[in-house]
């Protein structure tokens, strides 16, 4: 793969949706296309976004 352009359009849209949401850098963590963690962060900041990005896809499932 890493001598082929299989993958090219799946990458350069993931480049430019993540310049469209702001990604500066890495680590990005992006849940549910509508909570974002940057960078190194406690485990309280990601057990609470991914219970209210759950929590939302709940809502919208229902």
């Amino acid at each position: 793969m890493l001598n082929s352009d299989k993958f090219g359009d799946e990458v350069r849209a993931d480049i430019e949706e993540a310049q469209n949401i702001g990604v500066k850098g890495v680590p990005f963590f992006v849940f549910n296309r509508a909570y974002a963690i940057s960078g190194a962060q406690p485990v309280e900041a990601f057990t609470q976004t991914l219970t209210k990005s759950f929590d939302d896809w709940k809502q919208v499932r229902s």
